[in-house]
């Protein structure tokens, strides 16, 4: 909660700080700072913010979620194991 609050002051006082207008707002797979922010909308209408997803975040989820997968399961629907290589 309070990052989510960080980030929207951070965004709501960017103009009359540093007159600059953030547009891009780099996440961590935390929705709830992104959703907070542009439900603000720090600078109108005319302006939205978009994500971007941090690639670290993404390979650390994949990577846990194909860990998870090669446990739950020893063979693939072709009959190989998860992580036979082709010789």
């Amino acid at each position: 909660m309070m990052e989510t609050v960080g980030m929207v002051r951070i965004f709501q006082r960017s103009l009359s700080h540093r007159s600059v207008r953030y547009t891009s707002y780099i996440g961590d797979g935390d929705s709830k700072t992104f959703s907070s922010i542009t439900a603000s909308n720090p600078y109108g209408e005319d302006i939205t913010v978009s994500k971007i997803e941090c690639v670290g975040h993404v390979q650390k989820r994949m990577g846990t979620r194909l860990r998870k997968l090669k446990q739950m399961s020893s063979k693939l629907s072709d009959g190989k194991s998860i992580g036979e290589r082709e010789g």
